[in-house]
């Protein structure tokens, strides 16, 4: 504390030398103010006396008495007293004869008093240089009438004297600041170099420290006080760098623990604000730029987990639960454990939330429980016609040969369309699996290849259904694919537009090239789709219209396995339809520029 003060007085100095300038300075122009003022009212007081005597002498015409009064009167009060007609006209002046005077119409305070005198007022002064004397004067213009005519009776005093005084008084005061100055600057020089620059050194290096360099050398004086606080500081910072080391240690296992969790962690301070989240959280929950600081609930905005952070805080225990979350990229369903936080055995500090994303676990039970139940059913209707069919033939139909013959083309037809069922599921599954990572070989060949097979095995049952297969082929762009399920997937699709149009109707299988993409449509002119069945068509088991899919046979996998195959490439299919005109199914397949060649992916 001592130092500190010691270190301030140069500044003390300069300061109280400055204040007492400005106070001077600031004085002396209150009295340059209070000397103008008191010298205005004066010569106000003496123009009201001169002024009677003066519209006497001008009213006798006397004007040679007005300019010996004038002179008189200047003499005795050390005052210049002019009349000026309301022309500028100088008509008598106590310093000069009124001929050799110039006109004085747009003198700054005959100009104002003529001025006064049209409103009805006093009158006006003004400080200025007369071009007369040669110095600085203060006048006081008031307007008078006399007879008819109007004049201004103005007195003026030299100000010359108090200025002279106020000069050497303001030469003191810049003589006295700059001799206190003087003596500051070389007291703080003394400062500078017995304690100042010292401190300075010490201040940087611990400045240098503070930021991280840890291998900085304290300065330490060889002398003064200044010297033991240079070895208490130097003890420190090795202290220091000891601490800092085992915490950044510890920082850093901490912190590839925390980055290395796939479960989302939060840190909640006791005002449940955000300390500190783990990657996971952020992609979890979309958190951009840094969450520190912020309110959990302004950033996670969601009821349930208010109310589970409202009983982890009256209950103090751990807490389990599941709900899910509304965020821009979709719904979650999240399970958090919360506890509280507790260091030295204080009370709570903070809160700690993990977050598992049960998301795709939820969906994968759903589908797996959607899927056993479309196919228990799927499967269920043919197996019970099959069974009534074979317990009719068993009551004594197989021995009419006409029921025989038409229970056995029951059985036939169901027992086709469970294999069907059967063949569609092992496809699925095959093409899940080729997709969960295991090697399958593709080729780079002509999309043309694989659509002329699909549209070969096809035309049969498009002749037998009356319906024309129109195939256009703009372009023959190469592709890398598996050419048996790109041709499962074209037949699918010719299969699926053959069910949905009409006799002697035609379907046009297109191939061009789009965006650099090789694109395979197939158009149709059935009684197209809906909208709000358009999203889901690609979905297992879906049908628009479950009674007549199934009297064509379907099994409700067709598009969901075209959906895989085109997933399987990296490609895309999408349909687009509009009820009563029809519908377009595309696939899109990357393009390569490649040669033919085989290989494995």
């Amino acid at each position: 504390m001592k130092n500190d003060l010691f270190l301030s007085w140069p500044g003390i100095f300069i300061a109280v030398a400055l204040v007492f300038s400005v106070f001077a300075w600031w004085q002396s122009s209150s009295l340059e103010q209070l000397y103008v003022e008191r010298t205005e009212r004066e010569l106000e007081s003496r123009g009201r006396l001169f002024a009677g005597e003066a519209a006497r002498l001008v009213r006798a015409g006397d004007l040679a008495g007005l300019q010996e009064f004038f002179s008189a009167e200047g003499r005795a009060t050390r005052t210049r007293i002019s009349l000026i007609a309301a022309d500028g006209e100088v008509i008598a002046d106590s310093d000069e004869q009124p001929g050799n005077m110039d006109n004085h119409g747009r003198r700054p305070e005959v100009v104002e008093a003529m001025q006064a005198f049209a409103k009805g007022e006093g009158s006006y002064s003004v400080i200025r240089h007369s071009s007369t004397s040669g110095r600085r004067m203060i006048y006081c213009a008031m307007p008078i009438a006399i007879g008819d005519r109007h004049y201004v009776l103005r007195a003026a005093f030299s100000i010359h004297e108090i200025d002279a005084v106020l000069r050497r008084a303001r030469m003191d005061v810049l003589w006295a600041v700059l001799v206190t100055m003087l003596i500051a600057a070389g007291f703080c020089w003394f400062l500078y170099q017995t304690i100042t620059r010292p401190v300075r050194a010490l201040c940087g290096a611990s400045a240098r420290i503070a930021a991280g360099d840890l291998d900085t050398r304290l300065p330490v004086p060889r002398r003064g006080a200044i010297r033991e606080l240079g070895g208490s500081v130097s003890r420190m910072a090795e202290e220091l760098k000891a601490r800092i080391g085992e915490i950044t240690r510890e920082k850093g296992e901490r912190d590839a623990i925390f980055a290395a969790l796939s479960e989302g962690v939060v840190v909640l301070d006791v005002g449940e604000n955000i300390i500190d989240t783990n990657r996971a959280a952020r992609r979890i929950f979309q958190i951009k730029g840094d969450p520190r600081k912020q309110p959990v609930g302004a950033l996670l905005r969601n009821e349930a987990l208010a109310d589970f952070l409202k009983r982890l805080r009256e209950g103090g225990e751990p807490a389990e639960a599941e709900f899910p979350f509304s965020l821009p990229s979709g719904d979650k369903q999240l399970r958090v454990r919360g506890c509280t936080l507790r260091w030295n055995g204080n009370d709570r500090q903070g809160i700690l939330l993990v977050f598992y994303d049960m998301t795709q676990l939820r969906k994968l039970e759903n589908f797996r429980r959607d899927f056993v139940a479309n196919v228990s059913h799927e499967i269920k209707t043919p197996l019970t016609v099959i069974r009534g069919a074979v317990e009719t033939l068993q009551d004594g139909a197989i021995n009419e040969p006409e029921s025989a013959r038409r229970f056995m083309e029951i059985i036939s037809t169901h027992s086709e369309r469970l294999n069907n069922l059967v063949q569609d599921i092992l496809s699925l599954s095959l093409l899940e699996y080729r997709a969960s990572g295991e090697r399958y070989d593709l080729v780079n060949c002509d999309l043309s290849l694989p659509l002329a097979s699909a549209v070969k095995l096809e035309q049969p049952r498009a002749e037998e259904a009356g319906i024309r297969l129109v195939t256009e082929i703009e372009a023959n762009p190469q592709v890398r694919i598996d050419v048996q399920l790109i041709e499962q997937a074209v037949v699918n699709l010719i299969d699926n537009a053959i069910k949905h149009s009409g006799e002697k109707s035609e379907i046009r299988i297109r191939l061009h090239t789009e965006d650099g993409n090789a694109v395979l449509s197939v158009t149709d002119r059935g009684c197209g789709i809906a909208p709000e069945h358009v999203e889901r068509l690609f979905e297992r088991f879906y049908r628009v219209d479950k009674a007549r899919s199934r009297k064509a046979g379907g099994t409700g996998l067709g598009l969901a396995i075209v959906k895989h195959i085109m997933q399987l490439h990296r490609g895309s299919a999408e349909v687009r339809s509009r009820p009563g005109e029809g519908s377009t199914f595309l696939l899109r397949l990357p393009i390569v520029k490649s040669g033919c060649a085989s290989g494995a992916s």
